[in-house]
């Protein structure tokens, strides 16, 4: 059975508390949620999932875009034991919240660099950390994002690159986030790339093309797409990682009309 789960950041109005945003979630019935894991007090997810149960499906925020951020670069080579701190403080996380999934994007294109100096050191930066995320029974997922829209300078913005970073980097625990609506921006032929590469697959992510609204209409045809996942070996959840279009309520709503299959009896 596929599951969704609430992205709480993105599917809720700015001034919405994230208690609000969490109680939003479990009441319409979602399987679980996901956000950035460094933006909220751990103390207050342990205690709101205690008595709004949710699963955390993934973590996100730990990987940034630029040089000289706040998070460290993936890419980026003297951001790497930064980067290795920082996702061991991830890891104690997620182990505290039972999730399983760090979600992780590969850094903006740096001047005068190869395609392939980007790939090397996406590699070698998960190679660093895989004995990590292996050690604690966590998956890191990259995802790969749009450059023509929402992500210009953005390196990894192929699932054909994000799966060749995976398979260079050969650790069980380093797959792919497939973004249907970054990949279809991008590339299109998404049941095909689903069916060709599940073992790859770490994770989903939907929303509406164009717009980045709640995954109904628009160019996917989001039944078949999610009828294809299901028939994968796929057991994780699939994301709504979407801005709402009107209020996030009436938003939701629509979303419970459309998959009723995919929510919480």
């Amino acid at each position: 059975m596929l599951r969704f789960a609430s992205h709480l950041e993105m599917n809720y109005e700015k001034d919405v508390a994230f208690r609000d945003r969490w109680l939003a979630a479990h009441r319409f019935g979602f399987h679980g949620c996901e956000f950035v894991w460094r933006l909220h007090d751990l103390a207050e997810v342990v205690d709101l999932k205690a008595e709004f149960p949710l699963h955390v499906s993934s973590l996100g925020g730990t990987t940034g875009f630029a040089v000289g951020g706040d998070r460290p670069v993936l890419i980026w080579p003297e951001d790497r034991e930064r980067l290795a701190r920082d996702v061991e403080k991830a890891v104690d996380y997620a182990k505290a919240v039972s999730c399983k999934t760090l979600i992780m994007v590969s850094g903006n294109l740096i001047p005068g660099w190869s395609v392939e100096r980007h790939r090397r050191e996406a590699v070698e930066s998960l190679k660093y950390i895989a004995p990590i995320v292996e050690k604690a029974g966590v998956t890191v997922v990259i995802e790969p994002l749009n450059s023509k829209t929402d992500h210009k300078g953005i390196y990894c913005d192929s699932s054909s690159e994000a799966f060749r970073i995976i398979e260079e980097t050969g650790s069980d625990h380093i797959k792919i986030l497939y973004d249907v609506y970054h990949m279809q921006i991008m590339e299109g032929n998404l049941i095909e790339t689903i069916q060709h590469n599940e073992r790859l697959i770490g994770y989903y992510h939907l929303a509406k093309v164009p717009g980045r609204f709640e995954p109904l209409g628009g160019e996917v045809n989001f039944p078949a797409v999610l009828e294809a996942i299901g028939n994968t070996t796929y057991d994780g959840f699939i994301g709504l990682e979407y801005k709402p279009s009107g209020h996030y309520e009436k938003a939701l709503e629509r979303i419970k009309q459309g998959y009723p299959a995919c929510f919480a009896k």
